[in-house]
């Protein structure tokens, strides 16, 4: 069989792959996929059958979110595409929304977490439970000053922002925890750790406690490692009063039965006559371990 029978016109190319003529005559003027052959009297651009392969690989390119144009970036000195590199490029966009997608779906599934918590509340309002491990970024907050709202929102806005850019997961609960054998206070917000986190905390060995997110020098990561509490809802007209009257309940315990208390917002739980709520915890989640300060 004659070569030139298996040339295929670029109607035909886009036909059998799904590709626009346009797309092929772009490429071609770019130089990212040049025809096989051009009829030097008419024009027209013919493909050879393996060259359907170089646009399959052009569209997982495209598709895994790399602009065309960064295409020019993966040239040998000739010109030509170095395709092994424009495929690792892919291999790693890819790699990267998966983490991205992976972090995004604990944020949704913490999310969805208080929706269930919210409906599962015994008679006298008091949750007894073991609290699990968490991760909190936080930075220092009066020990038992009135709360200035203005200044706990601005401090929330910076927390998650670093949060964001230490490329961590955040979670929902956000609040402020107390210290009281201490008497310090943080405003806090929550993360998830990384694998790494999780397998040296389960090991046992505290000495090695490490934070794997770069979080700014002016904040402190703390581990409460979990423990009994007990938590209820205080509910007031507004989140100041909320949290001015927590702190003033943390201030009448002893410290040696419940020596660390924290205070979170509760989604969605403004009430029809515009009362607001939040999740008031006494715990013995001790120590308190700093990952980074």
């Amino acid at each position: 069989m004659d070569a030139e029978d298996e040339l295929l016109t670029i109607g035909e190319v886009a036909k059998l792959d799904g590709i626009t003529t346009k797309a092929l005559r772009y490429y071609d003027a770019h130089g990212i996929l040049k025809p096989a052959a051009v009829d030097p009297m008419t024009g027209y651009r013919y493909y050879t059958p393996d060259q359907m392969l170089d646009v399959d690989v052009i569209r997982i390119f495209i598709s895994s979110g790399i602009p065309l144009e960064s295409l020019e970036h993966y040239r040998f000195e000739d010109g030509s595409l170095d395709w092994r590199s424009v495929l690792a490029a892919a291999q790693s966009q890819v790699d990267e929304r998966m983490r991205q997608l992976r972090y995004l779906q604990t944020t949704i599934s913490d999310y969805a977490g208080e929706l269930v918590r919210k409906a599962h509340s015994p008679a006298d309002g008091v949750v007894r439970s073991d609290l699990l491990p968490t991760w909190l970024v936080s930075t220092d907050w009066p020990f038992d000053a009135p709360c200035n709202m203005k200044q706990y929102l601005r401090t929330m806005t910076d927390l998650r922002k670093a949060i964001r850019e230490a490329s961590a997961p955040h979670l929902l609960r956000r609040g402020i925890l107390m210290d009281l054998e201490r008497r310090q206070a943080f405003a806090f917000h929550q993360f998830a750790p990384s694998q790494h986190m999780l397998d040296v905390f389960h090991s046992g060995d505290r000495s090695r406690l490490i934070c794997d997110y770069d979080f700014p020098g002016n904040t402190t990561v703390i581990n409460p490692p979990g423990g009994p509490a007990e938590s209820q809802v205080i509910e007031r007209e507004s989140l100041v009063e909320c949290f001015n009257d927590g702190t003033a309940m943390a201030l009448k315990l002893n410290p040696r039965d419940w020596p660390h208390v924290t205070m979170t917002e509760i989604w969605g739980s403004r009430t029809p006559d515009g009362s607001v709520r939040i999740r008031f915890t006494r715990h013995r989640c001790t120590p308190l371990y700093a990952l980074q300060s």
